[in-house]
């Protein structure tokens, strides 16, 4: 038997980093300016710096620093001998950040993020926060897949309105449902193939594979339709917008 997973779940298995940049604005030469002065390299005020990576997004924040180590990696997030598809799958319902090594030098615009706070021994890897920068919960990168589990739970838990437990079970289900999907297409073209090898373009025979594959793709958009609202969770209305609804 082959567990290995299909092109579709492999798609779907697949963290979506975002890769804020910060540009330095000029400002305008004036009539009569022989030069503009530019803006120094500098640190963020953190509350900037959330503003930025968050954009506007309104999930919870997956923020990972990349060190010369494992740059271009995600070891500190995965494992290699533990599942990752849960975590994957869990990263869908999070804004991930992928800031640089260098994001460590005092003058970096995101330095801030992960200047190292009181209490702490060393610079985290990677951590949680809201968009806003609250709740910020730090890892090492070397926690195990379970504690990060947890800890992913519990934002989930807290910033949307309905289970991730219960929506993660069935995405995991509906994988095995994409592989199954994935491999019946791949035996009904191989098929056609065969069959165009053998007789020709305007076989008979293939008129039956067409009606094979257009039934397939009946399936297949209903299972797109059953992930689109699996992955679809309600976010809780932050605190300033449920205080304003139910004093009115």
């Amino acid at each position: 038997m082959d567990f290995r997973r299909g092109k579709t779940a492999k798609e779907l298995l697949k963290i979506e980093w975002t890769y804020p940049v910060y540009k330095p604005t000029t400002p305008r030469r004036k009539p009569g300016d022989r030069t503009v002065a530019k803006e120094l390299d500098r640190a963020l005020p953190v509350e900037k710096a959330y503003e930025l990576v968050a954009d506007g997004d309104k999930r919870p924040l997956l923020i990972l620093r990349e060190c010369e180590l494992c740059k271009g990696t995600d070891h500190a997030v995965l494992s290699r001998t533990l599942d990752n598809e849960q975590t994957v799958l869990l990263t869908h319902w999070f804004r991930c950040v992928k800031l640089p090594p260098n994001v460590l030098t005092e003058k970096h615009p995101f330095y801030n993020l992960f200047k190292k706070g009181e209490g702490e021994k060393k610079v985290p890897h990677l951590f949680f926060a809201d968009p806003s920068g609250e709740h910020k919960l730090a890892l090492p990168g070397d926690q195990s897949q379970s504690d990060l589990w947890k800890v992913m739970f519990k934002y989930l838990g807290r910033c949307y309105d309905e289970n991730a437990k219960t929506s993660i079970k069935k995405l995991r289900k509906l994988l095995s449902q994409y592989d199954k999907l994935d491999a019946q297409e791949d035996l009904v073209r191989a098929r056609i193939d065969k069959e165009i090898e053998k007789n020709g373009p305007k076989s008979r025979k293939l008129k039956k594979f067409d009606k094979d594959l257009a039934k397939l793709a009946k399936e297949r958009e209903k299972l797109r339709q059953d992930e689109r609202d699996l992955r679809d969770l309600a976010l809780k209305a932050p605190k300033e917008e449920a205080a304003g609804a139910s004093s009115k």
